[in-house]
């Protein structure tokens, strides 16, 4: 709250101010001063903080006049006077009283109820007393003057008797309530005007108002800087003189408010809002504001972009690529300059081998970084769902869809990359669609006319031979070299036999940590027995492989045979695949009977007999044929030929 100090003209004022100060909680300050000695007492008070001053009389008046302050003036009331009239009835009943009108004009009313004759003057002035005294001393024969000291001590001096105008200890209450209040009013009013002033200095629209007469009379920053005007260029202006030729000029004109006004300001497009500000039908001014158009654009993108890709996000880079094979190596530094373009790429890979983490980090290498990525696997969907996540449906495009449509993943992926995963499984007929988005860069939505204008980069990876489906008619050739613009082939983990080792460790250690298992080791002879299969399911394979060993194996280094029994299993499926596909072909459709065991075991061993006749009999050879250890091969000749 705005300090208060309260300035009395006389020491009886300011001991009844003391008394008053100490129901308040002592919330102002009491100075004491009549006049000129006031006037330089309240300048103390501001110096050391106060924002109102209470005072009286005379004071109050001087105060008001020179200092820039709000003065709440001390009111002579009715029971002041009545008090203040019984001690001059002592000495006369014909009485003057002068006063300045903010200590006595409420008493108006008063005098008709008085017990004596008396005639009121109200003064403007310091000066005007000496003369008022005579005057009413010549006209009306009155000898006894009331008011405050300096018309007591002016009557004193002339001859005549002085009553002083005593303010009893209500009026004080009521002046203090009063400044009070006007203190409330003024905090009300600052923090109005900083609430304000914060929200247009800070403001992302360009802030001006102009009063009555068009005069500029506040300029924000940002108007500032879309007009180009410094504030001490345009303040106190028309603004007819500040922006020649503006639309903004006629509008003003018109009293009514003005929404999503379009001009142009030095070559700058806005979008402006004029609201005339009237107050009983009177008009005060004109708030304008207004907005750069491009800055309305961009924001509207990043809008779109964060309530349509919430989540689309790329979160690998090449660096999270792990490897320590050579070609591999290479690869990826291809990979990181490919990255910096924005054409189609093809990733080959046989599943499992990572394509959309090279995909991910294709994204976060290229300037399309800060835009979403959109993975869509496209094996994954069926044809007709396929079709209205990619391109988006309109309202009432078929039976179940919302209401309000559905944008499709090629509008999500607006600004950013779409990655197509199994590109090689997407029907015919959506081919054609796609291929008429990447030509067009527009998508339709399914019921809908309207084309959406997108901005994507394509990635696409898939398993298949592409070229081979394009000759055999089950991809679109046009579609295919659209595509196929840069190849990236991923190779797969049996070609990178120096990486299986570095996974295995990489893994066991994450699913320990995961599971809370104590940190395991390996062996090296067990590393080297998992470089002897040839992962079919690659590093996926290899990871869950690697989970499934860091639960089972109860010791805490892991060796040779742990890894053997547990790989064995997956050996005896991988074998009893293949040998039920033999027996298929040789025998028909295989039906389980009792002694399948005996016929599965002959099967095993013509199958093993086959392979070592082809080697010559070179038993590693032949194991790395089979995808399995040399020990396993002579486990499985052995158990086979009992």
């Amino acid at each position: 709250m705005s300090k208060i100090t309260l300035v009395a003209p006389n020491p009886h004022l300011a001991c009844l101010a003391s008394a008053v100060a100490g129901e308040y909680g002592n919330v102002f300050d009491i100075y004491e001063g009549n006049l000129a000695e006031g006037v330089r007492a309240a300048e103390i008070a501001m110096k050391n903080g106060s924002e109102i001053i209470i005072s009286r009389g005379g004071t109050a008046m001087m105060i008001e006049k020179e200092l820039n302050i709000p003065v709440v003036c001390i009111v002579f009331s009715g029971v002041d006077l009545v008090k203040t009239i019984e001690k001059a009835k002592v000495y006369d009943r014909h009485v003057a009283l002068l006063g300045f009108e903010n200590i006595i004009g409420e008493l108006d009313g008063c005098y008709d109820f008085l017990s004596c004759k008396m005639c009121v003057k109200k003064l403007k002035s310091y000066e005007e007393i000496k003369e008022s005294i005579l005057n009413f001393y010549h006209t009306e024969k009155i000898r006894v003057f009331i008011g405050g000291d300096a018309v007591c001590k002016m009557a004193e001096e002339l001859g005549f008797k002085g009553v002083i105008m005593e303010c009893g200890i209500e009026s004080i209450r009521r002046a203090v309530h009063e400044a009070k209040h006007l203190a409330e009013m003024k905090l009300n009013v600052l923090e109005r005007y900083l609430q304000f002033k914060a929200i247009s200095e800070y403001s992302s629209e360009g802030i001006i108002l102009l009063d009555k007469e068009q005069h500029i009379k506040y300029i924000n920053p940002m108007a500032q800087n879309l007009i180009a005007k410094r504030p001490e260029d345009v303040l106190g202006k028309p603004l007819k003189t500040v922006l020649p030729g503006s639309g903004m000029i006629n509008a003003i004109y018109d009293n009514n408010p003005k929404i999503a006004f379009y001009e142009e300001i030095n070559t700058i497009k806005i979008i402006a809002n004029y609201v005339p500000l009237n107050v009983n039908n009177d008009l005060l001014g004109v708030l304008i504001s207004f907005q750069d158009v491009t800055k309305i654009e961009e924001l509207e993108k990043k809008i779109r972009r964060e309530q349509y890709t919430k989540g689309l996000f790329a979160k690998y880079h090449f660096a999270d690529v792990l490897t320590k094979n050579k070609k591999f190596l290479h690869i990826l530094d291809n990979a990181n300059r490919i990255a910096k373009c924005d054409s189609s790429v093809l990733i080959y890979g046989e599943s499992g081998t990572g394509k959309e983490l090279i995909a991910q980090s294709l994204h976060n290498a290229g300037r399309r970084r800060h835009g979403p990525f959109v993975a869509v696997n496209c094996a994954a969907l069926p044809e007709s769902l396929l079709e209205s996540e990619l391109f988006g449906y309109a309202d009432g495009a078929f039976t179940g869809a919302r209401k309000s449509g559905k944008p499709g993943l090629f509008e999500l992926a607006h600004l950013g990359t779409i990655f197509l995963d199994e590109i090689g499984d997407i029907p015919l007929t959506v081919q054609s669609r796609l291929l008429r988005v990447i030509q067009e860069k527009e998508v339709t939505r399914i019921g809908d006319d309207r084309v959406i204008p997108v901005n994507i980069r394509i990635i696409s990876a898939t398993n298949k031979d592409l070229a081979k489906l394009s000759k055999n008619g089950q991809f679109r050739d046009d579609l295919f070299y659209r595509l196929d613009v840069v190849k990236i082939r991923i190779p797969p983990l049996r070609e990178r036999a120096e990486d299986i080792p570095f996974f295995s460790e990489y893994f066991i250690e994450h699913y320990c940590m995961t599971n809370k298992i104590k940190i395991k080791s390996i062996t090296k002879n067990a590393l080297e027995l998992l470089k002897t299969y040839s992962w079919p399911g690659n590093i996926r394979e290899l990871q869950n492989f690697i989970e499934s060993l860091v639960i089972i194996c109860e010791q805490e280094i892991i060796d040779y045979d742990s890894v053997e029994l547990l790989l064995q299993d997956k050996l005896d499926h991988v074998m009893f695949r293949d040998i039920k596909n033999v027996y298929q072909q040789n025998y028909g459709s295989y039906h389980h009977k009792k002694d399948d065991k005996g016929v599965l075991k002959k099967l095993e061993y013509q199958s093993i007999k086959e392979v070592l006749d082809q080697v010559h009999g070179d038993k590693a050879m032949a194991a790395q044929i089979l995808g399995i250890s040399t020990t396993t091969l002579w486990r499985r000749l052995k158990k086979i030929s009992v």
